[in-house]
């Protein structure tokens, strides 16, 4: 039989109160959770087991209506997610910069409409928006969740009773193999979409489709202390530094146990009736709590050892959204929850009109409170040099995008940091050499190593030593280059707690070693000989001084008269705060004379003095996010710095 379950499971109110609580301090950053995001896929497993539940028994019973299920769907959750979009935009403007007003407009349209994850989707890559900016990056589980809700009832309902825990087997088995497959080759779209998600939600829906006997009883009975165990530790201490992957399918799986237990222990004490209280709010506090954050996120600009607001105010913001929580559920989405309306005519136009107006209402809003004289979108605008697509590429290719003549004499070679050096030395005119880039985001120009983090896997590690050899293979057929100018900004590959992927070109195989100073410098040497065995002459420009605070958005604020805390005067950066966090970077590149008799230009020479460095020189911004150059700035520092006189003086 299957086990009959009561009418108030205490048991997952509580589980739904600790995995908010773990989400909520996670964000927050308060404690040592670092895998805290694990509460999402606890969600996702109980709401896969009732949602099934309640369709499974609705049909058993023949009183299923697809319009009165998704009606009840609206009805609990559009009330109090509508009420948070509405203040949260009428809020941002005040909060927002302007690039992140013009994701926060796809933001909102995606939150209304359910396609929040193919908008963050969207949204993520190298030059986008830092995620933690986002007022709606939250919304992304609630979309995933209710696509599986569109999908699931008709499954039900039009295959047989008695193929519906195979079917769901199937897909749970799908889309893991799919999420495994694909969380190392695409990660962003195996984070936010569906078909590598589903499964967490398909565990729950065959847990609520088994029949439990006596033998699985007994099976439960052994797993649920270890299951228990998993759920309290796999927060604090990670298995993998991938996700999702095996921190997501054990904490899943121990959710289901505990579930499909209904131990006694889960329905009685204090602790467990205080998570069960605090599971009562969790749709509330879910909604409400990340825009705080994001707000904080935007206006907060520390330096890398500072970047964290300080625990007072986090621990204020969690406060004030459990008081905002409290305040959303009593008074907006319990009220909807239990008000008496039919589905009918009038109560769909009404909803759709709402849903209408919560899109048009703020979007003017944002536009007029946009409506100043300057185009900051346009100052802030991502740099990738000549075009956008000499970003990308697995091998250098020679395009007519990224060349300025079909016989360029000065070839650009590196990551996003040599990219925005171009409209700096393009802006010079008839003066400087005719020019052409050899960029690829993340890929700094140092042969047989590459990084490889959480971001960076080793097929993008292994392309990008893979495009660095074919730069060396054109530069060995083009006569007309004479000078290469290399850049990046060269940290992740000098940070110890970090690895590189280092080719041997003996026989072309690859092993993980540790980053560091030496295999830098001895990769930089290996560069530097190549071009200079070709007959080209090589110099290195430095990347700009930064401390890992978005300098880009914080002078729009400070500028615009957006709130703006914690950073240096008027956005500035100190040179104390610059040779701190960037010490093994000005380490390295005064290590080049000497190891590989190649100069350096010093960007820091020019823009700092004893104290500070400038991060705008009269009304131009010479920064647009945390290191990288804006186009005004490129131009204003290579003609003020007279780059091309120095690349062609310097250069040997």
């Amino acid at each position: 039989m299957r086990k009959t379950q009561k009418k108030f499971r205490t048991d997952i109110q509580a589980l739904r109160g600790f995995a908010v609580l773990i989400v909520l301090l996670y964000h927050a950053k308060i404690g040592s959770l670092s895998a805290g995001f694990l509460g999402v896929d606890v969600f996702f497993v109980i709401s896969g087991f009732l949602i099934t539940g309640l369709v499974r028994d609705s049909i058993e019973r023949g009183d299923f209506k697809f319009s009165d299920f998704y009606f009840r769907r609206a009805k609990r959750l559009l009330p109090a997610a509508y009420t948070t979009f509405l203040i949260t935009a009428l809020a941002a403007p005040f909060f927002l910069a302007s690039n992140e007003m013009y994701d926060f407009r796809a933001q909102m349209t995606g939150a209304v409409t359910f396609t929040s994850n193919f908008t963050l989707w969207d949204q993520s890559g190298y030059f986008e928006g830092e995620s933690g900016l986002k007022p709606f990056l939250h919304v992304w589980s609630l979309s995933i969740e209710e696509q599986y809700y569109f999908i699931l009832p008709a499954l039900m309902f039009f295959i047989p009773r008695r193929q519906w825990k195979w079917t769901a087997a199937l897909i749970l088995l799908a889309s893991m193999a799919l999420c495994f497959f694909l969380v190392h080759r695409d990660p962003d779209a195996t984070f936010y979409l569906l078909p590598t998600r589903g499964w967490e939600m398909a565990i729950g829906s065959v847990g609520a489709l088994l029949l439990i006997g006596d033998r699985l009883k007994r099976f439960l009975k052994i797993l649920f202390w270890p299951a228990l165990v998993a759920l309290l530790t796999l927060p604090v201490v990670k298995i993998a530094n991938f996700h999702p992957g095996p921190d997501a399918l054990v904490i899943c799986l121990a959710t289901l146990v505990i579930v499909l237990r209904q131990h006694p222990l889960m329905f009685r004490g204090p602790l467990i009736h205080g998570f069960s209280k605090l599971g009562d709010i969790s749709y509330s506090l879910y909604l409400v709590h990340w825009p705080l954050f994001a707000f904080l996120n935007n206006s907060w600009f520390g330096v890398d050892n500072e970047s964290t607001p300080p625990v007072e105010i986090r621990f204020g913001l969690l406060l004030l959204s459990l008081l905002l929580a409290w305040a959303l559920n009593r008074f907006i989405e319990e009220p909807a929850r239990r008000i008496d309306v039919k589905l009918n005519r009038k109560t769909l136009v009404r909803t759709v009109a709402a849903s209408m107006l919560l899109l048009v209402i703020p979007m003017g809003i944002i536009s007029q409170a946009r409506a100043t004289g300057k185009d900051y979108s346009e100052i802030r605008h991502r740099n990738y040099g000549l075009d956008k697509k000499c970003a990308l590429g697995d091998v250098f290719i020679p395009i007519a995008e990224c060349r300025t003549s079909e016989q360029p004499e000065l070839l650009v070679w590196g990551d996003s940091y040599a990219m925005h050096l171009v409209p700096g030395l393009v802006g010079t005119g008839n003066t400087g050499p005719s020019i052409i880039q050899a960029t690829r985001s993340a890929c700094a120009p140092l042969l047989g190593i590459s990084t490889v983090s959480e971001q960076k896997n080793l097929a993008s590690a292994e392309a990008c030593i893979d495009f660095n050899d074919s730069v060396v293979d054109y530069l060995a057929g083009a006569d007309s280059v004479q000078t290469v100018v290399l850049s990046s900004p060269f940290m992740s590959y000098l940070d110890s707690q970090g690895q590189l992927l280092k080719r041997n070109y003996s026989d072309e195989s690859h092993g993980l070693i540790t980053a560091g100073l030496t295999e830098t410098v001895a990769s930089m040497k290996q560069t530097v000989d190549s071009v200079r065995a070709l007959g080209k002459s090589v110099v290195v420009i430095s990347p700009p001084p930064s401390n890992g605070f978005d300098i880009g958005l914080c002078l729009e604020r400070f500028d615009d008269g957006l709130p703006v805390f914690g950073t240096e005067s008027d956005c500035q950066i100190s040179v104390e705060s610059w040779t701190e966090t960037r010490g093994p970077v000005l380490e390295f590149l005064s290590a080049l004379p000497l190891e590989s008799k190649v100069e350096v230009i010093q960007l820091g020479d020019y823009l700092c003095d004893e104290e500070f460095c400038k991060t705008f020189i009269d009304d131009t911004f010479i920064y647009r996010d945390n290191g990288h150059l804006s186009y005004e700035g490129s131009v204003l520092l290579a003609n003020n710095m007279g780059w091309v006189s120095q690349i062609l003086e310097r250069a040997n």
